[in-house]
């Protein structure tokens, strides 16, 4: 075996165990995808559909409700009406004074949103005559975890892994602007495409275009 004879050997060999290490390392890539593919924060923090109470509390130390509690009572009573729910509680302490003022108003700014008056109830809770007055009503609303987990430093990046309040407020916001949360679970219903009035938008397209075209060739050869 000559030396040129040697030295193809040799290269070939060479040659195989890097196509051999190659393609280890190829295979290795296609099944290691937990790496590459981190885990979205829908994952971590998925939205749910849950039902429960909804409460807003007014202070009732004032006497009267303030502008600022107007704001806030028919903010909440708008989200009520878009929810569909009925009845509302209005709970105040037994102790009455300001308290019971103060519910008096809350209940007739209810009815002026368009609660019907049937639909408002009254409750007392033991309290003292400051207490707050509390409107009460069960929905369904979509909600996520907490955030708050703080177990690992946002320093520790040495393992390319998320730490573990990703994602967290960016859901919880989602959440909270959901306008139907049943559209969780039942998603709504797209209508069919009015085929006429695209049509229409079309066509009027074209003849914008086309007079834009027809003006600027006029400017450009007066």
């Amino acid at each position: 075996m000559n030396i040129s004879t040697r030295h193809f050997i040799h290269f070939t060999a060479l040659s195989l165990s890097a196509l051999w290490i190659v393609g280890c390392s190829a295979d290795e890539a296609l099944l290691d995808d937990t790496v590459r593919q981190p885990p979205q924060a829908s994952m971590n923090f998925p939205i749910t559909l849950v039902k429960g109470p909804q409460t807003l509390e007014i202070a009732s130390s004032h006497g009267t409700l303030q502008a600022t509690q107007i704001n806030a009572v028919s903010g909440f009573v708008h989200r009520a009406l878009q929810a569909g729910v009925s009845p509302m509680t209005v709970s105040r302490p037994s102790g009455g004074g300001n308290s019971a003022r103060v519910a008096g108003e809350v209940a007739s700014l209810m009815v002026g949103q368009g609660v019907r008056r049937e639909n408002v109830r009254f409750m007392t809770y033991p309290g003292s005559a400051n207490g707050p007055v509390r409107i009460t009503y069960v929905s369904s609303y979509a909600k996520t975890k907490k955030c708050g987990d703080w177990s690992k430093d946002l320093t520790e990046t040495s393992d390319n892994t998320q730490y573990p309040n990703l994602g967290c407020a960016v859901q919880n916001n989602i959440a909270a602007e959901i306008a139907n949360p049943e559209t969780i679970v039942i998603p709504t219903p797209t209508d069919l495409a009015d085929a006429p009035a695209q049509v229409l938008a079309v066509a009027n397209q074209q003849k914008a275009v086309s007079t834009v075209t027809n003006t600027t060739n006029n400017i450009a050869n007066p």
